[in-house]
């Protein structure tokens, strides 16, 4: 169900569709350069199991060639670009997407999952140029309101008190649990400094 966003009448806060793809592309976009400001949102780090699986997959394509073995190391190569493709646009599907859109424009998203026990919301981002009018603040009190609580997310230091005005409580990395510590991020990007939150039921 579409919602109005109070203090914007003429914003919305909707599920995602087909057309707002690009503009959502582009917002993913500008939330990884804000995480590593100097760096393409390409060369974010990847999880140790994927690291792993570049090592393997280089040295598989080093022996393959030696041994002359040419048309399998195209092969290989070929599937494994493919794979590191896909695993640096698994987020950009549609799916569990929340878009604000304001005088046609789509200038914030989310991704929320909800689960049996909990929910979690990923890429949490506002144009830089629309922030300060409050909907970042409306778009998250919708996955609040939309979300199986608590709600977890993981957030730059800097961000913290944006959130915590939204009554997130930040929680020790240690504290969450393991497979919602996996999924935030907490252990894999160390170099982003990111906290966990939760948002729960008063």
């Amino acid at each position: 169900m579409v919602q109005h966003v109070p203090r914007s009448p003429q914003c919305l806060i909707r599920p995602a569709t087909r057309g707002d793809r690009r503009a959502v592309n582009r917002l993913i976009d500008q939330f990884y350069r804000s995480l590593q400001p100097h760096k393409p949102w390409w060369t974010r780090p990847l999880p140790n199991q994927g690291v792993g699986a570049i090592a393997v997959a280089m040295g598989l394509l080093l022996v393959l060639i030696l041994y002359g073995f040419y048309s399998h190391a195209v092969a290989l190569g070929l599937i494994f670009a493919l794979a590191l493709r896909a695993n640096q646009w698994i987020d950009r599907s549609l799916s569990n997407v929340w878009v604000v859109e304001w005088r046609g424009n789509v200038i914030g998203c989310a991704k929320l999952f909800c689960y049996e026990t909990h929910s979690e919301a990923y890429l949490v981002y506002i144009d830089a140029q629309w922030r300060g009018q409050g909907h970042g603040s409306c778009l998250v009190q919708r996955l609040t309101q939309e979300a199986i609580l608590p709600l977890y997310l993981a957030s730059q230091p800097h961000r913290v008190p944006f959130y915590t005005r939204l009554r997130f409580v930040p929680v020790p990395t240690k504290a969450v649990p393991d497979s919602i510590r996996v999924n935030l991020g907490l252990d894999r990007y160390p170099s982003y400094n990111i906290q966990a939150l939760v948002f729960k039921a008063v």
